[in-house]
């Protein structure tokens, strides 16, 4: 399933005790839908208040049912800041995290000096002007292979090594998107980088200091982590 969501009314992703999240969502619909607890897996577990666009997850079941059918029935009963926007058959073998080759995320930043209140849940607003040509340096410095744990939060015995393949800012009016693609993404790398990022910008600091931030290895070299509201998972690509 190709699935949407709104997740600045969700603890994330993922299912947690207490908590109202994506996935226990879906999942409990499916439940209404096919009478048996059906597990999702996903591309990615995106955190609390990030949003989706093009997010995958896949379940087993022996229903009949079409892709089609899935989608109007699910989207019948999800509330309304999920939606199925497209739903197939895949192989067995098929995995939505292990099968992806890359991830697309974008980060929204809102530089407007009034913030519509329409846009507080899904922008980062920064009440001041944003060097995009400055931005771009720092983007340029990530491409390729590195050890990002200074831009990460790392899971005991996590690998620390992702490849990015694009990272481009550009500006549109009043916001300025910062778009990367990855083979994968460590926990809060994008919203470290994004922190990082506008930290070094407002100071202009040089963009070779992203160079040294990454070979010092250690997360308190870096920046703050950007809220979660700007960031958005695009595309996953198989």
């Amino acid at each position: 399933m190709e699935i949407a969501y709104d997740g600045s009314q969700f603890s994330g992703w993922q299912i947690q005790p207490n908590s109202v999240t994506v996935q226990g969502v879906i999942e409990k619909s499916l439940g209404r839908i096919l009478k048996t607890r059906t597990v999702l897996r996903a591309a990615g577990r995106t955190d609390t208040g990030v949003h989706a666009i093009g997010q995958i997850a896949s379940f087993k079941t022996s229903s009949r049912m079409t892709g089609r059918q899935f989608r109007e029935a699910l989207n019948s009963v999800l509330p309304e800041r999920i939606r199925i926007i497209d739903a197939y058959e895949v192989s067995p073998e098929f995995h939505p995290r292990y099968s992806a080759k890359k991830r697309w995320y974008r980060y929204i930043i809102s530089t407007a000096p009034i913030l519509m209140p329409f846009f507080f849940h899904y922008v980062l607003w920064v009440k001041r002007s944003v060097d995009a040509v400055l931005l771009n340096q720092y983007c340029s410095r990530i491409i390729g292979m590195h050890d990002f744990r200074s831009f990460a939060s790392l899971g005991t015995g996590e690998v620390p090594y992702r490849e990015v393949y694009e990272c481009e800012c550009t500006r549109k009016g009043d916001f300025v998107l910062i778009d990367i693609t990855a083979n994968a993404f460590l926990r809060k790398m994008i919203r470290t980088l994004i922190g990082t990022f506008l930290e070094l910008e407002q100071k202009r600091k040089d963009p070779g200091r992203v160079e040294e931030i990454l070979e010092m290895h250690a997360r308190e070299e870096a920046g703050s982590t950007a809220c979660p509201a700007g960031l958005y998972l695009v595309k996953v690509f198989y």
